[in-house]
């Protein structure tokens, strides 16, 4: 259960928007005169603020459900379950939430966790490999030793 649910819940409306509620979120229809009570145009404002803010919150439900199915089914996160169904419904050219409904359909008619209409992701890239640990310097009695080492051989050659 969402947020969305409980608040649905506790005010007594329906998770998915019904015709009307999308109706009122597109705003007045156009045979519709302005209001002559400027506090009567605010009141329609804040209606058609209210109706779009539930058709969003109902829409987001279902593509937050529909998420932790995708995630769950993959076995990935669900940030890489919400890029799949987006690429998904941009490769369809269909909204997101029309698309979680699907996915959400799916859960009724398959009994098989794994299967869904949608490709797998995919795999995670390996992480680079770390560079190597810098050598620490030698130490100046070191490379003084190695230097005398040096000299003296030259000058024993000689």
């Amino acid at each position: 259960m969402t947020l969305a649910d409980l608040v649905a819940a506790e005010l007594g409306t329906l998770v998915e928007p019904d015709r009307t509620a999308r109706r009122a979120a597109r705003g007045p229809a156009p045979d519709d005169h302005p209001a002559a009570d400027p506090r009567d145009a605010r009141l329609a404002a804040l209606e058609r603020t209210v109706a779009q803010l539930e058709h969003a919150l109902a829409a987001r439900v279902a593509t937050e459900r529909a998420i932790g199915v995708l995630a769950e089914r993959h076995g990935t996160t669900p940030r890489c379950a919400f890029e799949l169904l987006r690429g998904e419904a941009r490769s369809q050219g269909r909204p997101v939430p029309e698309l979680a409904h699907e996915v959400l359909d799916s859960l009724e008619v398959t009994q098989d966790p794994v299967a869904t209409d949608l490709p797998r992701p995919p795999a995670p890239r390996p992480a680079p490999p770390r560079p190597a640990a810098p050598r620490p310097a030698a130490s100046a009695d070191v490379r003084t030793r190695a230097r005398t080492d040096r000299r003296a051989a030259v000058e024993g050659r000689s």
